[in-house]
């Protein structure tokens, strides 16, 4: 659950700092004439969409793939902005939906890599741990100065390598060398 929630917090940073660095950029400003028409979210939406397709964060975007932009070789954010209210007036919700969901699909990309990165990042820290204790319990010290000689386990010298108890869990740390450390 920890895992969950480190993540969510970090995506929510990520988020937050991308919405005031392309809030301060002036290529990313809101025209006067289009400061009422869109909702707050809808503009957060917006320049992050851009933003996906705006590699240098300039305010200019080669968005030639989409029908929805006639094949401009460069558009700026406000130009895209007056494009999408146009689109909305004309009722080509189609055409924004495609962009729309273009954009969304970079997003939950760019968010997937980051969990499958958090992801392998703590199995490797659990791997290290795991296997410590797995490798810890084939070692047996032995003690030559007592006769007949006896071993005991280095973790817990209450436990003799020799005893019935100690040998009923050496199967099941051989089991556990093949799931963690080998598998």
């Amino acid at each position: 659950m920890s895992l969950f929630g480190v993540e969510v917090g970090y995506r929510k940073y990520k988020t937050h700092k991308l919405d005031a660095a392309l809030q301060e950029n002036t290529g990313y400003a809101i025209p006067d004439s289009l400061v009422g028409v869109f909702s707050n979210r809808e503009i957060r939406f917006f320049r992050r969409a851009f933003s996906y397709s705006d590699e240098d964060f300039s305010g200019t975007s080669n968005l030639a793939q989409f029908v929805l932009f006639e094949a401009k070789t460069e558009l700026s954010f406000s130009d895209y902005l007056f494009t999408m209210q146009r689109a909305r007036l004309e009722d080509r919700q189609s055409e924004v939906s495609e962009f729309t969901d273009a954009a969304k699909a970079k997003a939950s990309a760019r968010q997937g890599g980051t969990i499958f990165f958090s992801f392998l990042f703590f199995s490797f820290i659990i791997l290290i741990s795991t296997s410590s204790a797995v490798f810890e319990y084939f070692q047996c010290a032995s003690f030559e100065e007592v006769l007949p000689a006896v071993s005991y386990l280095v973790r817990d010298y209450s436990l003799n390598c020799a005893s019935s108890r100690y040998k009923s869990y050496v199967a099941y740390a051989v089991a556990m060398l093949f799931v963690y450390p080998l598998g």
